[in-house]
């Protein structure tokens, strides 16, 4: 089982474009974790103590709290009177309560979180289960604001372990008055226990009011965050990795953006509206808005892409004031206004979207096809008004990832009337994604297996190889574009991931493993390869949003190393990258229908190979990817150059077996391992190299 290829450097298979590095970025929304504390230091949720938003659901809402996705934090009961996820400490009948007002006044409907003690001596609170990031600080700064009627009233708060041990405290008296409090907590040591049989982590937060006679203490806004956040605001840790792992651009956007209004996130923090997250549950408290991610893509090196919404509550009017928020000079309405909240410079954001996913009945802002494309037309003059130097996506229908059409039983058109109602005159590009996740239904798996005389292993090979089916859908899509006036079409591959569906006691490709980290090698093979006309491409893996959540969180994963094993090349000043067509022969296998997403695909090769040529033709990187998750396989590999005359080294991505799972929060030992290499060589400049099932590698050949 094996590759050969065949290298070439004359103009034929030379592409006169570059490949964009842009293909190496990350997608970001405000969901869960990934934001507080993944992006924003801040590990409290509902600090502001609103009323927990609940879901939308087309099936309705009539469930039981514990049975409702939207619910984060597991085990945590509801309290009458008091804000989820919240917890009471020595509870009382009547002793929490909500009002309306706090800091902000009535102003939105907001509320704070009431405490009533009845006599001297009672001691009552609230507490919330966290995870703190004790393996980089110990310190730890919490912010709130309170008040209190009642003699001598009193506040402790303090940082406890699982066991409910005080690890580190403070008490602060207080008056009638709103007050703010900035309180240091140092831990006393890290947690033994860390990301061990919880959902949330091995701390909690306590607040402990107390007064000397009957009265109430009043709480709001309450902010905890780690004593080493850069700017006294961002996570360190991300920032970290965004860099280590060659992140180029970062894409704000997703299901989120239909619903938001981006003045909700200017000025400060203390006048933005709280605003119920509609599309994924809970609260957005709007502390991470314009100014402050695209403070993070500075401080990141990553380039921000901004996703306008696409609805009749966030009109054309409405994102044209956010581009002149965002570039525009101080001399205009919106620049002054990014000024007076201390941006005097424009930030000079280039790539904006309009719309995601729009076709979606799950979308705020859904639509059908020509009424999204004529209305584009709208949005599209309104924003180059504001900045004629802007590069607008629109939203687009992801091939094979929607399975269902505006008209029965005809195949899905979306694109096909964006094209001719709005063409090359009304975007500068299209936003597709792809979610690659197999057959979800345990029986259809099942009778999969049986059809196809296949094993778990097999089902697992398919996922982690329809990148090659997606580099077709990509083709035809471009060829589709050609007809109306696209040459070529600019592509996003805004969304993308692997995500298997699986039986539980099968093998599973899933983040931890070479298997997973196999398909995103194979995505950017194809991105790579179709560099004409896909731009961006934005992998949703929340993995580098660092937040110490056991749910939903993963160590840094293989498939991070693999992005950056291909990133590298790209993130050198010194050349551009054309890719290099190539002459390739070897093994492969049939792809079956699989479910309605996968099609029948014939010649699915086991080895994937991409290969790219520096500016000036002294230098070719490949990259292979060897999908075979049983066998391994031999890349050979001959050129156009002189024997003698060229130096070949490789760098090696492998695991004991595929399915191996990286578990190890502080490197990669375990599940798998980064080898260089000097592949074998022959008299003629032949070079092979032996690749192990579910393995990945660049080869570099330097040519003198």
């Amino acid at each position: 089982m094996g590759l050969s290829v065949r290298l070439d450097r004359s103009p034929k298979r030379t592409s006169p474009w570059r490949v964009d590095k842009r293909i190496f970025g990350k997608f970001f929304e405000m969901n869960g974790r990934d934001t507080y504390p993944g992006i924003v230091e801040d590990c409290i949720a509902n600090g502001s103590f609103e009323l927990w938003h609940s879901k939308r659901k087309k099936d309705g809402t009539n469930l039981p709290w514990t049975m409702r996705t939207e619910i984060m934090y597991r085990d945590t009961p509801m309290t009458p009177g008091l804000a989820y996820p919240w917890e009471p400490v020595n509870f009382r009948e009547g002793a929490f309560a909500q009002p309306e007002g706090g800091i902000h006044g009535k102003r939105e409907r907001m509320r704070f979180q009431r405490i009533a003690l009845e006599g001297e001596g009672e001691k009552l609170g609230i507490a919330q289960r966290i995870t703190l990031a004790d393996e980089r600080t110990l310190e730890y700064r919490l912010r709130l604001y309170a008040r209190a009627s009642g003699a001598h009233s009193r506040l402790c708060a303090a940082l406890e372990d699982r066991e409910g041990k005080v690890l580190a405290e403070s008490v602060v008296a207080l008056g009638e008055q709103w007050e703010e409090h900035d309180v240091r907590l140092t831990l006393e040591h890290a947690s033994a226990f860390r990301y061990a049989d919880s959902p949330f982590g091995e701390y909690r937060l306590s607040l402990m009011a107390e007064a000397d006679g009957p009265g109430e203490v009043d709480l709001d806004w309450v902010r905890l965050a780690s004593g080493d956040a850069v700017d006294d605001l961002f996570n360190p840790t991300t920032i970290e990795w965004i860099k280590r792992y060659g992140v180029t651009s970062i894409r704000w956007g997703g299901n989120y953006a239909n619903e938001y209004n981006w003045k909700d996130g200017i000025g400060p923090w203390e006048r933005r509206p709280v605003r119920d997250n509609l599309n994924w549950g809970g609260l957005e408290p709007n502390y991470f808005g314009t100014n402050e991610f695209l403070r993070f893509c500075r401080l990141t090196g990553a380039e921000p892409f901004l996703n306008v919404g696409f609805s009749y509550d966030l009109p054309p009017e409405l994102a044209a004031e956010w581009v002149e928020y965002v570039n525009g000079s101080a001399d205009t309405p919106m620049g002054r206004l990014r000024a007076e909240h201390g941006y005097p410079e424009p930030w000079g954001v280039k790539l904006w979207q309009v719309g995601n996913e729009s076709y979606g009945d799950y979308q705020f802002g859904y639509t059908n096809s020509i009424d999204f494309a004529r209305r584009l037309k709208g949005y599209y003059e309104a924003m180059k008004r504001a900045d004629p130097t802007i590069a607008i996506i629109a939203a687009g229908e992801d091939p094979m990832y929607v399975d269902y059409s505006e008209i029965p039983g005809q195949p899905p058109i979306w694109n096909r009337r964006l094209f001719e109602f709005a063409g090359p005159a009304w975007m500068e590009g299209l936003d597709i994604h792809q979610y690659t996740r197999g057959i979800r239904d345990e029986g259809l798996r099942r009778q999969w297996m049986e059809e196809n005389r296949a094993d778990p292993i097999f089902y697992n090979q398919v996922l982690v190889s329809y990148p090659t089916q997606y580099e077709a859908l990509i083709q035809e899509l471009k060829q589709l574009a050609e007809g109306y006036g696209f040459r070529p079409l600019a592509l996003e591959i805004g969304e993308w991931n692997l995500e298997p569906e699986t039986e539980a006691d099968w093998p599973k490709a899933e983040y931890e493993t070479m298997a997973h980290a196999c398909y995103v090698g194979s995505m950017l093979n194809t991105f790579i390869r179709q560099g004409d006309a896909v731009k961006y491409a934005y992998q949703r893996d929340n993995t580098l949003y660092y937040r110490a959540y056991p749910v939903d969180m993963r160590p840094v994963n293989p498939g991070n190393d693999t992005s950056l094993l291909y990133a590298e090349p790209f993130l050198r000043k010194d050349t551009g990258w054309h890719c290099l067509d190539l002459e390739k022969e070897g093994t492969g296998f049939e792809m079956p229908q699989t479910w309605v997403r996968i099609r029948p695909m014939a010649n699915i090769p086991h080895i994937d190979v991409a290969a790219v040529l520096s500016d000036a033709g002294d230098e070719i990187v490949l990259f292979a990817v060897n999908r075979d998750l049983k066998a391994a396989g031999t890349l050979s590999v001959a050129g156009d150059w002189q024997p003698g005359r060229m130096k070949a080294t490789a760098r090696l991505q492998s695991a004991d077996t595929p399915f191996l799972r990286q578990e190890n929060w502080y490197g990669a030992t375990g599940g798998y391992r980064l080898a260089e290499l000097e592949p074998q060589t022959s008299p003629d400049g032949g070079i092979e190299l032996a690749m192990p099932a579910g393995s990945v590698a660049r080869l570099t050949i330097k040519l003198s």
